[in-house]
């Protein structure tokens, strides 16, 4: 569950990054500059000062790989009677999945499966980018 969580929230985080990127230099709060500098950190590899477009292809790449592998722990996570789809009251250990169960179940049978939770991810990815 915890997973399922996390992954939703690195989601909301990318989407809302372009937002908080408008903010006026000197806006950002301690936190958020040690943040910043940790990410850069990490995709400046070869620490020239500047990002470069493989530096930020293989950053990227590494949070999808970390976003898949949460989300794939978290379906077996929430599917506790371990048959491979997610039924509704599976879902209660999820506010986000009860919230959205519905939308998810795009063919109606009542279990979200993990080729509907694929699709939804590969959906949120789209709309982030």
């Amino acid at each position: 569950m915890k997973t399922l969580l996390a992954t939703a929230a690195a989601l909301m985080a990318v989407t809302f990054a372009p937002a908080i990127a408008q903010e006026k230099p000197g806006d950002e709060k301690p936190a958020d500059k040690e943040m910043i500098d940790k990410a850069f950190s990490g995709m400046d590899t070869n620490k020239d000062g500047k990002i470069d477009r493989p530096e930020l292809g293989v950053y990227m790449q590494a949070i999808v790989d970390k976003q898949r592998s949460d989300f794939d722990t978290g379906f077996v996570e929430v599917d506790v009677n371990k048959d491979g789809k997610i039924d509704r009251e599976e879902a209660k250990a999820n506010a986000i999945l009860v919230t959205y169960f519905d939308a998810l179940d795009t063919d109606k049978d009542g279990f979200l499966s993990k080729a509907e939770m694929d699709a939804a991810l590969a959906e949120a990815a789209k709309l982030k980018g």
